[in-house]
């Protein structure tokens, strides 16, 4: 287990496919991280959660736990993240597809162990940048990700009739409730955790450099 401030840059050293020197600095968030005095049993477990799960990662808990009304949405996030009607897979492939497209560096690069255990591969995510045309994903996994593509262009371009009747074809009212509670926090959430610089759209590309490529850079415009 590795405890407090000092402890969670030890763990992030390893984080994105590559270790850190020691003498490499983990860049810094425009907020501090929680420091081993603030925490208490209830957020401790939140952040050691995240070290297990892989997503929400570390380091945005350790930021949000520093505030009353922040430990409630990691606690929120958590329950729409893995609990629900959705497959947890799916609502990932979601995260990811709208992560890239506003060019988060952190959220694009966080995986989820548990979405990794039911099968979701980095093949797939690369795929998701042309998912209309792939073989790795099912009809339903495709109006999932459309949506979150719309979701993402803004309310115009989901403010439609059609949009849900589409939406109707595959998923039942319960489950579109979801799916748009779901695109909506990681739309608004993930801009507000892009400008906390926890991590640089170039570092991501750096860590993962399909990141690098003419799929994501069309995705991200």
């Amino acid at each position: 287990m590795v405890d407090g401030a000092a402890g969670l840059t030890s763990f992030l050293r390893l984080k994105g496919g590559r270790a850190q020197s020691a003498h490499e600095e983990e860049p810094m968030p425009r907020l501090r991280y929680i420091e081993d005095g603030e925490q208490t049993p209830h957020t401790r477990a939140l952040i050691d959660s995240a070290k297990r799960t892989g997503a929400p990662d570390p380091r945005v808990v350790s930021l949000m736990t520093r505030s009353p009304l922040g430990i409630a949405w990691v606690e929120y996030w958590n329950k729409l993240l893995y609990e629900g009607v959705l497959p947890h897979k799916l609502k990932e492939m979601c995260r990811i597809k709208i992560s890239v497209a506003h060019q988060c560096g952190y959220c694009s690069t966080v995986r989820s162990n548990v979405a990794k255990a039911a099968g979701l591969t980095e093949e797939m995510i690369e795929g998701l940048f042309d998912y209309a045309g792939s073989t790795h994903f099912t009809a339903r996994e495709k109006a999932a990700l459309r949506y979150a593509d719309l979701f993402k262009q803004g309310e115009h371009a989901i403010d439609k009739d059609k949009v849900y009747a589409g939406l109707a074809e595959h998923f039942s009212d319960e489950e579109i409730i979801e799916l748009g509670l779901f695109c909506a926090e990681v739309d608004g959430v993930g801009k507000f955790v892009k400008s906390l610089n926890v991590l640089s759209w170039d570092d991501a590309r750096e860590l993962n450099p399909k990141l690098k490529t003419e799929a994501t850079r069309e995705a991200a415009e």
